[in-house]
This record gives C-alpha cells, sequence and structure tokens, in this order.
C-alpha cells in the first residue's frame, strides 16, 4: 500500500493568463505524473486547470471537499506566487506539499525556504514522485531536495529516464474542465514525441528538466494518437507536438506520417509542431508528406534578426537556411510561425524598432508572428550572465513569463522596454495584414490585443500607476510603431468602406495619433502617422487612449475571457451561478464602450468643417 492514499496534482496559474489556443496548458504533464502513480492504487487528481474562473478558489473548495493527504504542483517561473498560495491553502488542510518543474529544479533552496513546501523534485519527476508517494519520505530519494533539522538536503540527481517508451501513457481522463470540456474532450492536445534537446541556447531553461534529447518510437507516439477521441464538432482538433526540435530525426516523422495517413488521422486532427530552420531544411524531402499528413503550422525560434545577437545566444541561426525553411513551407501552404525575443544586450531602441519590418522580410504569405521579450529564466546562462552585468530590474516572480520586461539592456529601462513591446507588435500586426492585402479594418483589428496587454502589465507591475499614466504609455506605444508600408494597388477591387476606415487615437495634451490606409488608384499604403491631418475620404473613428486604460484596467480580463471562451467554443457548459459575474463583467465593457462611443461623437462634431 502507498504511504499516500489520495494525490492531488496542480499546475500553478498564471498571474497574467493567455488566452490564445496555441498556449493554453493541456496539462499533459501533470497527466504523465498521474499515469506514474496508477499502478500504486492511489487516488488521483487533477482538480483545478490553471486558466479557469477562480483557479485558488476551486483549489481550496476541493482541499474542503476531499482533503488530499499529499499535493504536487507544478511549477513554472511566472507560477511561484500562486504556487505558495495553493501549498498555504494545502498546508492548512493537512496535506504534504511537493513542488516540481522548471523553477524549483533552478531554485530548490528558494522553494523549501517557505513553510508551505515540504519537498522539492528536481529533473523528470515520474520516477521520483512514484517512489515518494510508495515510501512516504525523502531520504534516499534521487532527485529530492528536502528540509532536516533546518537545513536543505539535496539527494543526488536522478538519472534521466533513458527509455521514454516504458513510461506509461498520461492519464488524460483526469483532466478538469477548461472551457467547457473535460478530460479526453479537450479542443487542443499535446503529445511529447521526445524531451529535451540538442541545442545549447543561453536563455533556454530546457536542460533543467528536459536534458538531452531523447526519442519515443514511433509506433508508441501513433497508439497515443489512436487513443484520442475524434471531436465531436465538425471542426477538427488540434494536436500540438511539443518537442523542442520535433524534425531533428527525419526519418521517424516520415514514419509517423505515413502512419497518420494509413489510420486516416488527418481527418479529425490537425498537426502543430516546433523545430528549428536548420532541421526543416534537412527534412525538405517529407515536408509535403507532413502537409498530406495534416500537419498545419511549425514553429522557429529565430530570436532577433541581427547575426550579433544569434552569436551572443548560440543559437546557431544560419539566415540562408531560414529563408530555404520558409520557402518549403509556403510551397506546400504549412503556416511558418516565427518566434521574436526583444531585449537583447547590445541592441538599441533604433534596433529593436526595425523588428517589424526584419519579420516581414522573412515573407508575409501563411506567416504568423509572436513577439516574446527577454526573460533571463533562473539557472540558465544568461540569468547568471545578465545578473553579474546588473540587467536585471525585477525578481517578481508573476512577471516572468516572456511577455513583461524584466530586464534592463543597453540602459533601456523596463517601462520602456515594455513600450517598444507593444509598438513592435502594433506596428506588424497593422502591415502585415496590410500586406496580405486585408482591408483597412482588418488591419486595425490587430491593433487591440497589444494595447490591452501593454495597459496590463504595467497595472500589474506598478498598481499605484494612474490611469492617466498608463494611457501615456498607450500612447508611446503608438508613437513608437508610427510607420507606413505600400504595396500596389489590385486593380479588381474597387474600394469599400472598410478600405477607408481610420482610427485617431487622442490624449491630452499630446498630438493625436492616426492610423489608417490611402490609395491614390496605383499605390495603396497604411500608415501610423502621429499628428497627421485629417485625409479626405476616410471614415475615423476617435478613441480616447485614457478610456481605454480605464477599459483594460476595470474588467476581470481572466474571468471575462475565460467565460467568453465556455460560451463559444460548449455554449451548453455554461453555468447560470456564473452569470451575475459575467454580466458584471460584460456590462463593465458594454458601459466602456459607451463612453468611448460618445468621446468619438463629440470629437467628430468638434472636427467638422
Amino acid at each position: 500500500m502507498p504511504a499516500f492514499h489520495r494525490v492531488a496534482l496542480m499546475q500553478a496559474y498564471p498571474t497574467i493568463p493567455v488566452w490564445h489556443e496555441y498556449y493554453i496548458p493541456d496539462l499533459v504533464e501533470l497527466c504523465m505524473l498521474a499515469a506514474s502513480l496508477r499502478p500504486l492504487g492511489c487516488a488521483v487528481d487533477i482538480p483545478v486547470h490553471p486558466n479557469g474562473r477562480d483557479p485558488l478558489g476551486e483549489f481550496e473548495r476541493y482541499l474542503d471537499r476531499c482533503k488530499p493527504d499529499l499535493v504536487g504542483l507544478s511549477v513554472f517561473t511566472c507560477g511561484v506566487p500562486s504556487a505558495l498560495r495553493c501549498a498555504e491553502a494545502a498546508k492548512r488542510a493537512g496535506a504534504v506539499v511537493v513542488a516540481g518543474g522548471y523553477h524549483p529544479s533552478a531554485r530548490p533552496e528558494e522553494m523549501l525556504a517557505s513553510p508551505f513546501v515540504d519537498w522539492v523534485v528536481r529533473g523528470e519527476g515520474e520516477i521520483t514522485l512514484a517512489e515518494l508517494v510508495r515510501t512516504g519520505s525523502p531520504e534516499g530519494v534521487e532527485g529530492v531536495s528536502f528540509r532536516r533539522d533546518g537545513s536543505v538536503v539535496h539527494n543526488p540527481p536522478r538519472p534521466l529516464i533513458p527509455d521514454l517508451d516504458a513510461l506509461p501513457a498520461p492519464w488524460r481522463e483526469l483532466r478538469p474542465e477548461r472551457a467547457g470540456r473535460r478530460g479526453l474532450d479537450y479542443h487542443t492536445d499535446t503529445i511529447y514525441a521526445s524531451r529535451g534537446c540538442r541545442g545549447k541556447c543561453v536563455f533556454c531553461a530546457n536542460h533543467l528538466v528536459g536534458g538531452a534529447w531523447r526519442e519515443r518510437d514511433m509506433e508508441h507516439i501513433l497508439a497515443e494518437l489512436l487513443s484520442l477521441p475524434r471531436p465531436r464538432r465538425k471542426r477538427p482538433k488540434k494536436i500540438k507536438f511539443w518537442d523542442s526540435s520535433f524534425l531533428a530525426d527525419a526519418p521517424r516523422v516520415e514514419r509517423l506520417c505515413r502512419g497518420i495517413l494509413e489510420h486516416g488521422l488527418q481527418r479529425p486532427f490537425r498537426f502543430i509542431a516546433e523545430s528549428r530552420a536548420e532541421d526543416i531544411v534537412r527534412a525538405a524531402e517529407i515536408i509535403p508528406l507532413m502537409k498530406e499528413a495534416g500537419f498545419v503550422r511549425i514553429g522557429c525560434g529565430i530570436e532577433s534578426p541581427h547575426k550579433k545577437t544569434h552569436a551572443t545566444l548560440k543559437k546557431g541561426l544560419n539566415p540562408d537556411h531560414l529563408l530555404r525553411a520558409v520557402a518549403l513551407l509556403q510551397a506546400v501552404n504549412i503556416q511558418f510561425s516565427k518566434f521574436y525575443i526583444l531585449g537583447h544586450e547590445g541592441e538599441s531602441e533604433e534596433e529593436i524598432r526595425a523588428y517589424p519590418e526584419e519579420a516581414l522580410k522573412v515573407g508575409f504569405n501563411r506567416q504568423h508572428t509572436t513577439f516574446f521579450i527577454m526573460t533571463p529564466y533562473p539557472g540558465t546562462e544568461l540569468a547568471r550572465r545578465y545578473e553579474e552585468r546588473g540587467l536585471i530590474a525585477s525578481r517578481d516572480w508573476s512577471l516572468y513569463n516572456n511577455l513583461v520586461a524584466v530586464v534592463s539592456p543597453e540602459g533601456i529601462p523596463p517601462r520602456r522596454l515594455q513600450v517598444l513591446h507593444a509598438g513592435v507588435v502594433l506596428r506588424h500586426k497593422g502591415f502585415r495584414r496590410f500586406h496580405d492585402g486585408t482591408p483597412a479594418a482588418a488591419c486595425l483589428g490587430g491593433l487591440w490585443e497589444p494595447l490591452f496587454l501593454l495597459a496590463l502589465v504595467e497595472r500589474r507591475r506598478d498598481p499605484h500607476r494612474t490611469r492617466r499614466e498608463l494611457a501615456e504609455d498607450l500612447h508611446d506605444a503608438l508613437v513608437s510603431a508610427s510607420g507606413e508600408a505600400s504595396r500596389p494597388t489590385r486593380p479588381d477591387r474597387p474600394t469599400r468602406f472598410k478600405d477607408r476606415l481610420a482610427l485617431r487615437f487622442h490624449l491630452k495634451g499630446r498630438p493625436s495619433v492616426w492610423v489608417g490606409g490611402g490609395d491614390d488608384g496605383t499605390t495603396a499604403t497604411m500608415g501610423i502617422r502621429p499628428g497627421a491631418p485629417p485625409l479626405p475620404g476616410r471614415w475615423e473613428v476617435h478613441i480616447d487612449l485614457q478610456r481605454l486604460a480605464d477599459l483594460a484596467d476595470r474588467t476581470d480580463q481572466r474571468l471575462l475571457s475565460s467565460d467568453a471562451l465556455t460560451l463559444f467554443w460548449t455554449p451548453r457548459a455554461f453555468r447560470l451561478r456564473w452569470a451575475p459575474l459575467f454580466v458584471r463583467e460584460v456590462s463593465k465593457a458594454l458601459f466602456g464602450l459607451a463612453q468611448m462611443a460618445w468621446f468619438h461623437c463629440r470629437a467628430a462634431l468638434r472636427r467638422r468643417p
């Protein structure tokens, strides 16, 4: 019999949640841990999804109801504060608390400094956690750190698991509700075809848990795919191969693709993977086969368009390989996702503002680009280097989520770097869609997300900032994004209302910022222009940046986004008891929009000739 009879596993939730389905956790890592405990005969629960409406409240209610003996917390750096809150709740309920994952593996002493954390699992957790549950003691268990007589004891590290196929399949049936679906019925899912990475990038924390690259047999991966239920809706389910380098061994992927086609899995599923540019080039012969097998997106980390930066990151990216990889994927209509990072040592503000143009040079047909901010994660070589040079400006772990500036490279303060990041995203979103030939209205639609994120991040960074100061940040981001793009006019398409739409952002005491398009009959333009006068034939929508900052600040975006996703994906799963809070947040949003509409009407009347 195991020493613990009921085990709860939970992933610490981020303070600043991300709601894109590409990044919402599928909790497969917890399912792997749960599967390793299954043979012991103990009850295992995964009670809460980290992107739920109220993760901490749901967890506390679970503790009162089920009273687990042991609580295992999977902790990434941005989840450290929430993990400690969950650990405190678990200790009050009488449970033993074990923390594992990237951050505890990098800083076990820090986690054990909390009186609410009993043990820390370093590195891979399946075998270690099973041994802890079976014996009930950390003594002699490899890969565990714990307190003994007031000091921290680090047991010897556990060797990497050599045969990943010996591990049981993830116990997905335990997964909690996420946007109305639970267990095997998630809208997106994740499969790991390998662990570790062959790269040596100085900013990556993969070595803390993943270690050296190890592969799984493709027959086991295919069996895992076959075990997943088909989606109930007509829309195919997305399956993410979340390996660091999926195409490191092209013959393996070829066998997988042929197995997918043999079983007809390309019809109910669409596959997403990440790889390195040189691996895509080496796998050129199987790229058409991957498209046939249902692969719709392949991501690639570019990090920076500047060669000097790649030398310091030890990324080893060849620009020629990158262009060749883009061409290979575009030829078969697979989307190419690029990942850039801003805030490197040695890059000035001018070089940061050049990122959108550099990103568009790598092609824009079937492209998707994400801009992150350099985050020196504990345990990485980059964190050590930044710390030695005094470039780390914040140790607030809740901000360490790749989207918040916590460093000060080249004398650029974090707040300024955050504004530059928003400006880069604004400029790229507008110009990227413009180059695709979409109307001005669609180009303008992509501007709201970076503005809302900037207001949310700066409020989280400093809760005492006024809405005027938040609005000034939004204005600075728009000014930073200023520029213009052009393309030949499409003679086969007449100019429509949505081609003539423009936005004008206002902030009292500062020049307005005009965002919109133009067309002289031969050349179409898209521009972000501070202080630009009204253009004839353009329908301007006037936006007050202070009211926009107020709208972003007042709404509970975690609750609103969670409920909105549930209503979109699984309307029947929406609970009536949620309605009052949801209606309250929607009312706030509608009231803010009404205020902005009233401002537009007044501004439009004032500008009438």
